[in-house]
């Protein structure tokens, strides 16, 4: 069967059959035989698996000190924040407790009255009052008055002592000694004579009286302060004389030792707070041969106010708060409460201006008179004392001349 046949004329029995066959027919190319394939190379030995370890979290130390160090200062902002309100709380306490009044000067009518006040936003005016002892309800005397203006475009304290025996007008009160406007109505009208005859805006005052003034240098410790042996026996003589004290040489003048300034010999002596409120009134005694007059004590005033503000910046605050929730009630000012709070919060960067002295009237320009029987002094040229006096405080940046010292 293997050989084909022929049935002549070519004819080919097989290859008609299977050309005509149906499934010829439907695929008339059929698949050709498979080729021979390469042999397919062997797989490679595998490596036995080793064994699963477990799996590990690793925390980086830097993420975790990170967070330590986030939580850390949000600690310490809190604390400051809490530290911050105790602080202004302990303030707000502090203060309320000054005695706040409402008698406020009419600086409207001062102003119909002579013109414009001189001021100037950078300079806070505040005329602080020393006073005796006196009933509550009683104004007493002025024993001093000092305008103490905190300049802060110089930053300097300046300290201007208006002389009590000063001639002026009192406003709607004929003419008298300045320090008579604070015996008729108190320390608003002692403004409003200050502001009509120097021109000058005062934005608000303090009243301290001698207890007050005793109990500030006492709180702090005392103070030291540079004495001649002269001074040193005026102290001694005012305690005994008033029953203060019974040995009649408290201070012991040979314990010291003195040395010249000034062309005088001073030395160094610590004072309680009645032994320098005895010192800043001293205007000597004729009868017990002190040398003195008022000139000298606004001197030894502002002395011993320069002395109490630099003991002021080394004093511990425990102390310092002591001192002020004992002596508060003793203040009148008419300073409101967020003015007080401004100021108080001012003080640290106060302290460090430098701290300049000044005197109405000045050396040159004032006459001594006797007028209604009263030694007074009377200014000579009004006008030349108000442009020195603004000079001295909006504009000066040295000491004054030294015609106008002490």
């Amino acid at each position: 069967m293997g050989n084909k046949k022929d049935y002549g004329d070519g004819y080919n029995f097989q290859e008609v059959f299977f050309k005509s066959h149906p499934v010829n027919k439907k695929n008339p190319n059929p698949i050709p035989p498979k080729k021979n394939k390469p042999p397919e190379p062997k797989p490679e030995p595998q490596q036995p698996e080793q064994p699963q370890q477990p799996r590990r979290i690793f925390i980086p130390v830097e993420a975790d000190d990170k967070k330590k160090k986030h939580s850390l200062l949000k600690l310490f902002i809190w604390l400051i924040i809490i530290a911050v309100f105790v602080s202004l709380g302990s303030l707000i306490f502090l203060i309320s407790r000054i005695d706040y009044v409402r008698e406020n000067p009419d600086d409207e009518m001062i102003v119909e009255m002579v013109g414009e006040l001189k001021s100037d936003p950078d300079v806070q005016n505040i005329l602080i009052f020393g006073t005796d002892n006196h009933p509550r309800n009683e104004n007493g005397r002025s024993d001093s008055m000092i305008l103490v203006s905190i300049d802060k475009k110089h930053k300097r304290i300046k300290q201007t002592s208006f002389l009590r025996d000063l001639y002026l007008p009192i406003v709607d009160n004929g003419e008298a000694r300045l320090n008579a406007a604070f015996s008729i109505g108190g320390a608003k009208l002692a403004v409003e004579t200050v502001e009509y005859n120097f021109h000058i805006k005062i934005d608000s005052y303090i009243t301290l009286d001698f207890d007050s003034f005793e109990s500030i240098i006492d709180g702090l410790g005392g103070i030291d302060i540079e004495l001649s042996e002269v001074e040193i026996e005026y102290i001694n003589w005012q305690s005994h004389k008033n029953k203060q004290v019974e040995d009649e040489n408290e201070l012991k003048v040979d314990n010291y030792n003195f040395y010249p300034k000034d062309e005088t010999m001073v030395a160094l002596v610590h004072l309680n707070g009645r032994q320098a409120l005895w010192h800043a009134r001293n205007r000597g005694d004729e009868d017990m041969q002190f040398e003195g007059d008022d000139f000298m004590r606004t001197s030894r005033q502002r002395d011993v106010i320069n002395t109490v503000l630099s003991k002021l910046q080394n004093t511990n605050p425990a102390d310092l708060v002591k001192t002020v929730y004992k002596v508060a009630p003793m203040i009148k000012t008419n300073m409101d409460l967020g003015n007080a709070l401004k100021l108080s919060f001012g003080v640290i960067g106060y302290l460090r201006y430098e701290r300049m002295g000044f005197r109405v009237p000045q050396k040159f320009n004032y006459s001594n008179e006797i007028i209604d029987g009263q030694e007074v002094l009377v200014i000579s040229n009004m006008d030349e004392e108000i442009k020195a006096l603004h000079e001295f405080v909006f504009n000066a940046d040295k000491e004054s001349d030294t015609s106008s010292k002490d």
